[in-house]
């Protein structure tokens, strides 16, 4: 087949041979993006800062499912020197790192629910591969706490996640 078309261009006059190769480079070009690969450190490719936010909040709802669950794939979204605490009353807790600080920062929240804010502002350019963070608050329904946590994210992963239990109130109106 390729030797065919070999000569089918050899056959062809010079202008209609750069023709062909300009079409063919063009195409090339085109289909690019729809071959995008993985940004350079893992992440999917998340060019605007609205995906990014929504995916390291939901990168971090993750970290605590698998550290609840004693999921062996925590590894690979926490730094091994990632380190977590939760403050609770007028008292800061460090409870340790790398994947041991999640799954007792997981078993301490004890959470059931978990939110976080939508980006709600103008959309711009981000850079997934740089240091971010994400905010995400966990709810232990049953015992009326909510930690709010600040995740710290180089690359995707974790490289520190601190925040602060408070007890609250809620009802219907």
């Amino acid at each position: 087949m390729l030797i065919g078309l070999a000569r089918s261009l050899a056959d062809k006059s010079l202008p209609t041979r750069i023709a062909q190769r300009l079409i063919c480079l063009c195409l090339v070009l085109a289909a690019g993006p729809a071959f995008a690969m993985p940004s350079g450190c893992g992440l999917p490719e998340i060019t605007s800062a609205r995906e990014l936010q929504q995916f390291l909040s939901l990168r971090a709802v993750e970290v605590i499912k698998r550290a609840a669950n004693r999921d062996d794939g925590l590894t690979a979204l926490i730094a091994s020197s990632a380190s977590f605490s939760l403050g609770a009353g007028d008292v800061g807790r460090p409870l340790g790192t790398g994947v041991a600080g999640a799954r007792e920062l997981a078993r301490t929240m004890n959470a059931d629910t978990y939110r976080f804010f939508g980006w709600d502002y103008m959309d711009m350019p981000a850079d997934a591969c740089s240091r971010h963070k994400a905010v995400v608050e966990f709810i232990d329904s049953h015992a009326k706490n909510v930690s709010r946590m600040e995740f710290v994210f180089e690359s995707g992963r974790v490289v520190s996640a601190t925040g602060w239990e408070r007890s609250y109130v809620s009802g219907r109106l």
